[in-house]
């Protein structure tokens, strides 16, 4: 299994190659996860049948949180973010092992 470190660079390296000289900047990748968001929340009303869409980007809410994952990883990599040590912080702080 890749951990979380492998993976940022997997993404990274990949969404590359699929959009070669994108000139993506921080604004970019931020509205792209955005966007993620916005089709993990439709997916999930799609499935509920609160909504209708025939999006492709809709149907599969497990998938939608995955591409989320990607590009929020992929946004890690490109501010070079050590994830791993990020989430060990997050993890402590869910515990109640950290004072922030």
């Amino acid at each position: 299994m890749k951990s979380v470190s492998e993976w940022q660079k997997a993404f990274k390296t990949a969404a590359g190659r699929k959009f070669p000289n994108s000139g993506w900047g921080e604004s970019e990748r931020v509205t792209s996860i955005q966007k993620q968001l916005d089709d993990v929340k439709a997916a999930l009303e799609v499935e509920r049948g609160a909504r209708q869409s025939d999006d492709h980007a809709h149907q599969d809410p497990n998938h939608r949180i995955g591409a989320l994952i990607a590009d929020v990883l992929i946004f890690a990599e490109e501010r070079g973010v050590d994830v791993e040590n990020e989430l060990e912080k997050v993890l402590a702080w869910f515990e109640g092992k950290s004072g922030d």
